[in-house]
């Protein structure tokens, strides 16, 4: 923490809600960006694995989980946008068109250089999540951020561009849904009615979709990876905030989220078909993560390594599946034997080549783009109350 007054995240939090600061820069909490970096070396992990694999089939199984890592990105971004949206919205006379503004250029400076760099990359060559190849058409869908529409564009131009399209659709439908949301018993009644969504999305999909039985992983990959696939994950999230804006008792969060935690974690780990499904199962898991970092911001979760890697983690999503790449062209990859200690050396090579070239990313794309959409937002922000004032 920053000073030498160490305050409490959740009152931190409930301040925020109930009086805004007067500028847009809001504080960061230093568990949030811990939340991001975990789970960018979850996701790191899986991938990792998947180019050099242990022999140990729990170590693998360990490793696979690592894909889960992509619900704690969801967790941690509804979390700290609601927080953004509460206080920003109190001040700014332009509060919806500013939240877009901003998410614009937070992801988009980052997400097409990476559009045009795979495209140079994979050439327009078939693979795995584009059978047919990838046609003219998907690289602009791809930028205007509606490949999530379909399985062969969702994640064929950019790797792991699936999650952003899931991400951007949950960016359009917020401020809506914070104008509703004022309660933990209302979040709970979207997130019930986001279920049956995510059934039906699940019946529908085959529908719309036909592929032959050897391409038929597409069809059940993007009923798991489209917005509807997700949307419950996000108002696990959004009651997340809530439980954290409504400061209850410590006492209270260390009984229940210890229970809690050890049943998803039982759940989580020993899954069942009659359960729900194992990404929502992660999400509740990581949401009681959150609310008991926020509260007792564990040194081995909360720490300065885990810190940096959240800072840098848009950069290492979109980064890493480039040096997993290379690594395989160059046979980096193959110059580590099969066994378990090969596969964890070369998940941390991967994640050392990986920072290096996301921290200049970070450094000259993320943070100029910030920067970019901050005066735009200024001067727009100018602009209206001179006209105001004029009028």
């Amino acid at each position: 923490m920053l000073g030498t007054t160490r305050l409490d995240p959740t009152r931190a939090l409930l301040l925020i809600s109930e009086n805004p600061m007067p500028q847009p820069d809001l504080k960061k909490y230093e568990f949030i960006d811990a939340l991001r970096g975990i789970a960018i070396l979850a996701v790191m992990l899986v991938h990792s694995s998947q180019s050099v694999s242990p022999t140990s089939t729990t170590l693998q199984g360990l490793m696979d989980e690592g894909a889960r890592g992509v619900q704690l990105f969801y967790i941690a971004s509804a979390v700290t946008l609601c927080m953004s949206w509460i206080s920003r919205s109190q001040f700014e006379q332009a509060p919806i068109r500013n939240f877009f503004i901003r998410r614009f250029f937070r992801i988009a400076p980052l997400f097409y250089i990476a559009i045009v760099f795979y495209s140079y990359l994979y050439a327009g060559g078939s693979d795995y999540w584009s059978p047919h190849g990838i046609k003219w058409w998907y690289a602009p869908l791809t930028a205007l951020f509606l490949h999530g529409f379909h399985p062969e564009t969702i994640n064929s131009v950019v790797p792991g561009g699936w999650s952003i399209a899931t991400e951007v659709g949950f960016y359009l439908i917020l401020p809506i849904l914070l104008t509703y949301i004022k309660s933990i018993k209302i979040c709970l009644g979207f997130f019930s009615f986001s279920l049956v969504l995510y059934y039906l999305n699940k019946f529908i999909v085959p529908q719309l979709f036909v592929y032959p039985e050897n391409q038929q992983y597409l069809v059940n990959n993007f009923a798991y990876f489209d917005f509807l696939g997700q949307l419950p994950v996000f108002f696990i999230g959004i009651f997340c905030y809530l439980i954290l804006r409504n400061n209850y008792p410590r006492p209270l969060i260390a009984i229940m989220g210890g229970a809690l935690m050890c049943m998803l974690l039982v759940l989580f780990f020993y899954p069942s078909a009659k359960l729900p499904p194992h990404h929502l199962i992660a999400g509740g898991l990581f949401s009681v993560l959150t609310v008991l970092l926020a509260n007792w911001p564990m040194r081995l979760f909360v720490n300065k390594i885990t810190r940096l890697l959240g800072k840098l983690s848009f950069s290492l999503y979109l980064v890493h599946p480039a040096v997993l790449k290379y690594f395989h062209t160059f046979g980096i990859s193959g110059l580590f034997p099969h066994s378990n200690a090969a596969s964890l050396l070369h998940y941390v090579c991967v994640i050392v080549v990986a920072c290096c070239v996301s921290w200049y990313s970070y450094q000259y794309i993320e943070k100029t783009g910030i920067v970019l959409g901050k005066r735009l937002i200024d001067n727009l922000e100018a602009k209206r109350k001179v006209y105001g004032t004029e009028q």
